[in-house]
């Protein structure tokens, strides 16, 4: 067996000394998330056929209102619906064909969401059907869906729901090491991109382990505990000799090749490139030489560190038997240039004897001793964060490491150690010290089985006693499920105090620590992780226009078109801003490169800067280049993409997957401006109904290119941005667009409180979340839309507040 997996195993078994049971935990949560992926609950998928003909098989009894199914829903479908609605066709990704009673119905409550918010609007049946509904079999069947299928009893217990056992994911990973560590590089860079489910990438139920991740946890451990406890030992005297070989020189021709001399009669140096000079302290630097003098000056010679003069001395050294010259100085720690430096070369013109023309300097050596008497080496901040005891004055080296993995291991767990834990880290801490290791290396031992332990990398809550029972998480959880939400990272130590006292869901405190939380520089975490992906920003970082189309860009423009966004973003959490603000506000962030792209004059430099809208243009994210980039194809705009976008973020109503056998726009020979060959497009039947809700709100937004510029004409001809909602609702441009999304307000604070409702919890929402989602709407809109009402109504919800035992089917 190779050193290496003596190494892995040795650190697995160290695991499972802390009782962490990694491998099996491994293999579990492989299995699970597999299934959980696999099979997502809560979404409008069509049952599968197994599935189907398996609940005919069990014989499902119909509940005592099958008949009012059988009575107002089948025969509806049947009229209306089922003829491209069926388990053939399946339209939309929808059949309604496969339903056999009300039960089987109320499971998928958002098929029949989506049934109900079609007709109310419109949308279907589609307008080519020659079969259409009176409005009273369209009201009645719309009472139906909404009081029956879809309706949940808000005053019943609510169900919590349970959210998967998940572990930390790339980010969280990197800020807790980060927090808990002190070190601030990026140890989970070369891990496995983490997988995204109801779009976020923390979702318990997609964040699979991988076999390859243990080995990948055991090899950070180690790289952040080298450096966060770096080698302490005392550093001692040493002394490093250079001789001519070693020495290199400026100007080069000054080394002549044989014998190996270095002789200057130019100004030059010779010198030793980046000494490592392990501590700060007193160092002798020497060097031996020789010089003649030559117009009645000797020659002068200077020792420089990093180029700065330290100490001139006078060189007056005939012949070939060098004298050594010295002086101590203070230098600090790092790498570091050391020189010796011919000061003032000298011709005399007159002279023809070769040996007394010029004045000479030779090097032969170059010599660096100490740190003098030696020193101690310096503790970084790291160290001093986690070695919180340390061994000496009647305190055993066991005794320190307790008091240190106690603290250490309270943070990283994130609750507080059982004493059995701390026993066995200790154990690990004897095992490393009986080997002969000083203190401070046999104390990574422990430290690096907490970080590859499950409770480290896992977010572990207690279940219920009983399998359906419900169970409101600890204040520990509690702080950890809130600084996870607000920051990506562990909570910090004010949040552990509330933790440990019990104090942290008190009206009073949650308030404060919500609004400390939201203020503190960590809160960019909910920029970075939840707004990006929100706004689906991340493909910004590998999107490629056109660069025939659009010359301009570049990667300057693209990173300041996130930094917009993300400025915007972070002043809307940081100041409690209204929500509405996204949809359309009169300020943005702007540096010079973005107003220049944007046609705004008066911004200069490269910073960011908070910039008032003069014109309607633009206001709020929707009309910011990094999303109209993201929602656009190589060389042009795209309504459909824009449009799309905006049912999905803005609006909460996605539309289904386009039907297979419609060709893409690309492939289709259409001729005129983009907006009249989306016009002969859709001319397509099985285009017209959704492109109906698409294209117009894209439209609204063709003012602007593929990268977001202002533009007025395409082709030569006037852009035309009006368009015309199912409902009836008509604009024209961007500002009339922004508008009547503000008019829909009802709709965006619904969608922004689900996805954020989402990434707080890491879990996809089910239908019995809906009255929670209602509460979240109300709390908003009573607290003025700011977004700290919206995280108080998430942070004191049934969901994020309780757990249950099993998930609800």
């Amino acid at each position: 067996m190779s050193s290496r997996w003596m190494i892995i195993l040795g650190s697995v078994a160290a695991v499972a000394l802390l009782g962490g049971g990694a491998l099996a935990i491994v293999g579990v949560r492989h299995y699970q998330a597999k299934r959980n992926a696999a099979v997502p609950t809560g979404e409008s998928a069509v049952p599968a056929v197994g599935q189907v003909l398996a609940a005919k098989a069990a014989g499902t009894t119909a509940p005592a209102k099958a008949d009012e199914f059988a009575k107002r829903f089948k025969p509806f479908a049947d009229k209306y619906c089922n003829n491209c609605h069926n388990s053939n066709d399946s339209a939309g990704s929808v059949s309604l064909d496969v339903y056999l009673n009300e039960a089987h119905a109320r499971k998928d409550r958002k098929t029949f969401e989506t049934v109900a918010e079609v007709l109310a609007t419109g949308t279907m049946p589609p307008k080519k059907n020659k079969a259409q509904p009176t409005k009273a079999e369209r009201d009645d069947l719309i009472a139906y869906v909404n009081n029956t299928l879809t309706k949940i009893d808000c005053t019943a217990a609510r169900d919590p729901g349970r959210v998967t056992l998940r572990r930390l994911n790339k980010a969280e990973y990197n800020n807790t090491i980060r927090d808990l560590c002190g070190v601030d590089f990026q140890p989970a860079a070369d891990f496995p991109s983490d997988e995204v489910g109801y779009g976020f990438d923390h979702i318990g139920d997609v964040l699979s382990m991988q076999p390859i991740m243990v080995e990948k946890y055991m090899n950070a451990a180690e790289k952040i505990l080298d450096a966060a406890i770096p080698n302490m030992d005392r550093v001692q005297s040493s002394k490093q000799s250079f001789r001519q070989q070693a020495i290199q020189t400026q100007p080069r021709d000054a080394k002549s090749k044989e014998p190996v001399r270095i002789n200057f009669t130019k100004e030059g140096l010779g010198y030793v490139e980046k000494f490592n000079f392990p501590a700060e302290g007193e160092y002798i630097i020497r060097f031996r030489a020789t010089g003649n003098k030559v117009g009645g000056t000797a020659a002068k010679a200077e020792i420089r560190i990093d180029n700065k003069p330290v100490k001139d001395f006078i060189v007056d050294v005939p012949g070939d038997k060098p004298s050594t010259f010295e002086t101590k100085t203070h230098v600090k720690t790092g790498e570091f240039r050391v020189a010796v430096a011919f000061t003032n070369p000298f011709e005399d013109k007159k002279e023809t004897d070769a040996a007394k023309k010029f004045r000479t300097l030779g090097l032969h050596q170059i010599e660096i001793e100490g740190p003098i008497g030696g020193v101690d080496r310096p503790i970084p901040l790291s160290a001093q964060r986690l070695i919180v005891a340390k061994p000496g004055a009647g305190v055993t080296p066991a005794a320190a490491a307790e008091k240190i993995l106690a603290s250490f291991a309270r943070k990283a767990y994130r609750r507080p150690v059982k004493p059995t834990e701390l026993d066995r880290m200790v154990k690990l801490f004897k095992v490393a010290e009986s080997r002969g290791e000083p203190f401070d290396k046999a104390i990574r031992l422990p430290m690096k089985a907490v970080l590859v332990s499950p409770h480290f990398l896992f977010r572990i809550e207690d279940d219920p006693k009983e399998a359906e029972g419900v169970r409101t998480i600890n204040d520990w959880e509690f702080a950890t499920r809130l600084s996870y939400f607000l920051w990506s990272t562990m909570p910090d130590e004010e949040l552990f105090s509330h933790a440990e006292k019990g104090t942290l869901r008190k009206p009073e405190v949650l308030k404060a620590q919500v609004a400390r939380m939201l203020k503190d520089p960590r809160s960019k975490s909910l920029t970075e992780n939840f707004a990006q992906q929100w706004l689906t920003l991340r493909s910004l970082k590998t999107i490629a226009p056109d660069s025939k189309t659009f010359p301009n860009w570049d990667e300057s423009l693209r990173s300041a078109m996130l930094k917009e966004t993300e400025s915007y973003f972070d002043y809307v959490v940081k100041n409690d801003r209204k929500v509405t603000e996204f949809l359309d506000s009169d300020y943005t962030f702007l540096n010079e490169r973005l107003a220049k792209h944007y046609g705004i004059p008066g911004v200069q430099g490269s910073e960011f800067k908070y910039v008032k809208l003069s014109d309607r243009h633009r206001g709020g994210i929707l009309t910011q280049a990094s999303v109209l980039t993201v929602t656009s194809n190589p060389t042009r705009t795209s309504p459909v993409k824009r449009g799309k976008w905006v049912l999905e973020n803005i609006l909460g109503t996605p539309p289904p997957p386009p039907a297979p056998d419609v060709p893409e726009l690309e492939a289709t020979p259409l001729k005129g401006t983009l907006r009249q060959q989306m016009e002969q497009h859709r001319a397509n039947p099985a285009c017209a109904t959704c492109h109906a809700k698409l294209d117009p709100m894209g439209f609204g937004l063709e003012n602007f290119d593929a990268i977001g510029a202002w533009r007025t004409e395409e082709k030569k001809s006037r852009i035309d941005a009006s368009g015309e909602m199912p409902d009836g609702s008509k604009f024209n441009g961007p500002a009339e667009l922004r508008k009547m999304l503000l008019g829909k307000s009802e709709a965006f604070r619904k969608c922004f409180a689900e996805k954020m409702l989402t990434y707080a919890l890491g879990r996809g929402l089910e239908y019995y979340d809906q009255c929670v989602l209602d509460d979240l709407v109300k709390g908003l809109k009573a607290g003025d839309d700011k977004l700290s009402a919206l995280v108080m109504a998430v942070v004191q919800s049934d969901p994020f507040q309780k757990r249950k035992g099993k998930r609800s089917e």
